[in-house]
């Protein structure tokens, strides 16, 4: 499966222009809310992709918290552990650190594999919208041109070119 998410890394990457690094948190968020689903959704999850072989090592991961006063009980005892603990399973814990504790990496089914498809295309998109943002960012209160694609009540869709929208307010085109 490695090779497979490397494959599909590279495939995305270079159809959407979208720097390799995010599809690799994509499938790594992805596949941690997976993870969550499969455990019970309470759980803090890390995913990590090593980004040369592919491979993936799933973490429960605990922040760790001051000790509760006597008498009370943590919180969130599903994602957190007293500093008390944490230091039972690293000593060098400190509060706002996280515990880690290796899961199995399992191939998920097809429900986990649509969620997984839901969170790598919203990633990608967000990816894009920033990417045009940046583009046009330094470009505002400038006079531009495109095609109207849709007109709407209260405002008209506009094809800047480039696979490029802009959603105008109708006050702000000229005719």
């Amino acid at each position: 499966m490695s090779k497979e998410i490397l494959a599909v890394i590279e495939a995305v990457s270079n159809e959407k222009d979208v720097p390799a690094d995010v599809i690799f948190e994509a499938i790594e968020a992805a596949l941690a809310m997976a993870t969550r689903k499969k455990y019970g959704g309470d759980i803090d999850c890390r995913v990590a992709i090593d980004r040369k072989t592919g491979e993936y090592k799933t973490f429960r991961r605990w922040e760790v918290v001051d000790d509760p006063a006597e008498g009370e009980e943590l919180a969130e005892p599903e994602s957190h552990l007293t500093l008390d603990q944490a230091r039972e399973r690293n000593p060098a814990a400190r509060v706002g650190d996280f515990v880690e504790e290796l899961l199995p990496s399992e191939l998920f089914g097809r429900i986990a594999a649509q969620t997984a498809k839901q969170v790598i295309v919203q990633k990608v998109r967000d990816a894009e919208r920033a990417k045009v943002v940046e583009t046009y960012k330094d470009r505002q209160g400038e006079l531009l041109t495109g095609l109207v694609k849709k007109d709407d009540r209260g405002s008209i869709l506009v094809d800047l070119g480039g696979t490029v929208e802009a959603l105008v307010p109708r006050d702000q085109v000229i005719p």
